[in-house]
């Protein structure tokens, strides 16, 4: 499960960059009515992977699973592609909860190395964990950490965008 734990790194170190070379009123500007700053997708970010942590772990072990290549190359593509604008459930909003770059990357940081150790831990346990996504359906363990790096991707890119006013 190495390559999971390896996507939930680069995807961080991605964020990081992007996050890191900005100002703190960069980070929460909105670049449009109706957009979110920086600032609001890390806390969307920060949620949804905590929650979608939850589901995983908070799950009773089921019958194992075998890792499904297809699948989880078509999650990730789903989940990467930006070429449709999506709407979030409005439980996964954000709220205004960070007053800077630095308190929204530690809760970021924090909620990444939780979810690493997680995965670390279950190894291929994850295989026998379930998630369910509202649109994507049941996930085994390894897909649903597949998702959370890969949003956290799709909204690296968003806050990139963001930060250049698009």
């Amino acid at each position: 499960m190495k390559d999971v734990g390896g996507q939930l790194e680069t995807a961080r170190a991605e964020l990081i960059v992007v996050v890191s070379s900005l100002t703190e009123e960069q980070a929460r500007t909105r670049p449009a009515p109706g957009r979110w700053s920086v600032l609001e997708c890390l806390e969307h970010v920060n949620f949804v992977e905590r929650r979608f942590l939850g589901m995983v772990r908070e799950s009773e072990d089921g019958t194992p699973t075998e890792r499904d290549a297809a699948k989880e190359t078509a999650l990730k593509e789903r989940v990467l592609d930006r070429s449709n604008r999506r709407t979030a459930p409005e439980a996964v909003h954000p709220t205004g909860k960070y007053g800077s770059i630095s308190e929204a990357l530690r809760e970021f940081n924090a909620a990444r190395d939780e979810t690493l150790r997680f995965a670390s831990e279950q190894g291929v346990n994850l295989l026998s964990r379930r998630a369910s996504h509202p649109v994507l359906g049941p996930l085994n363990g390894v897909e649903a950490l597949l998702l959370i790096a890969g949003h956290g991707k799709r909204h690296t890119a968003q806050m990139r965008e963001a930060a250049e006013g698009r």
